[in-house]
């Protein structure tokens, strides 16, 4: 191979590469690190910037779990006991009650 087609190959490895590291930082982004590839792969990594730029920040999607809360002490279990056992050892038989507790 000539110095020319040596060149040319490596530059575009090199470019191929540069796209894909770019990539990855799509990962905590809405746009991803897919889509933000082929943006720039095919419309250049300075477009890909753009896009991830005006790109947001993935947001955590908060869900709920049931626990038990003692209405004594407040505090919160995540099995279910028929007394509170804080309580229980102060000599008072708390029931427990079921609460939704938001995670994320």
């Amino acid at each position: 191979m000539e110095t020319r087609e040596i060149l040319l190959v490596s530059i575009v490895i090199m470019y191929i590469v540069v796209a894909y590291l770019f990539s990855r930082l799509g990962k905590f982004r809405e746009i991803g690190t897919q889509r933000l590839f082929l943006i720039s792969l095919f419309l250049t990594p300075v477009i890909g910037l753009a896009f991830f730029l005006s790109s947001s920040h993935i947001k955590m999607k908060p869900y709920t779990e049931q626990r038990f809360k003692c209405d004594e002490c407040g505090y919160v279990f995540s099995e279910d006991h028929e007394f509170c056992p804080f309580c229980e050892k102060e000599g008072k038989k708390m029931e427990l009650h079921p609460v939704n507790m938001f995670m994320t």
